[in-house]
């Protein structure tokens, strides 16, 4: 979705509350609760009628922020126990007494294997001089982004996970609090 071109006015003039209500409500319901109107090309007058209406509505702006941060961070914490869980569940089947060989090192081999046909795929790419048919760069290009992207996770999943990042955590849920 693109960003309204009222933004870049607002931002500039410093309106970071009404810009914030135009991404979270839209321009509509801005321009009707300010009872202002807001446009790309705002002089200079229009715009110190909008921070007029800023400061006259600070409080349920500030509101709306706030609860736009609430569900921000509500989201963040909902990816955040998505990755734990999905690492408790491999630290108790890597430590299960139990749990079959298999179990135990499929999720490792699967990622180094993902890894490792990952790299070969791009050195294969970067050292072939002979040109790619122009049919098939686009299907090449889809291949190598989806890799990466893959790779990416992979990598966050075994290595994300550091005192920093707990640190992050510990902090996000006492702002939830």
């Amino acid at each position: 979705m693109p960003l309204p071109a009222v933004l870049a006015p607002l931002l500039g003039a410093g309106l970071n509350l009404v810009a914030n209500a135009v991404q979270a409500k839209g321009k509509e319901w801005v321009e009707k609760k300010l009872g202002v109107e807001l446009k790309p090309d705002m002089s200079s007058e229009d715009l110190a009628k909008v921070q007029i209406a800023q400061m006259e509505h600070e409080e349920e702006l500030l509101r709306l922020r706030l609860e736009e941060d609430k569900l921000g961070l509500a989201e963040l914490e909902l990816r955040i126990k998505d990755t734990d869980s999905a690492r408790e569940r491999e630290t108790a089947i890597a430590t299960s007494k139990d749990a079959p060989l298999l179990n135990k090192i499929v999720t490792p081999l699967l990622a180094l294997g993902v890894l490792a046909l990952t790299f070969a795929l791009f050195a294969a790419v970067m050292f072939d001089t002979s040109p790619v048919e122009p049919s098939r760069k686009d299907l090449l290009v889809y291949v190598l982004g989806v890799l990466s992207a893959i790779s990416t996770q992979i990598v966050a999943y075994y290595f994300g996970s550091s005192a920093g990042s707990k640190a992050k955590d510990d902090a996000l849920k006492e702002a939830l609090k």
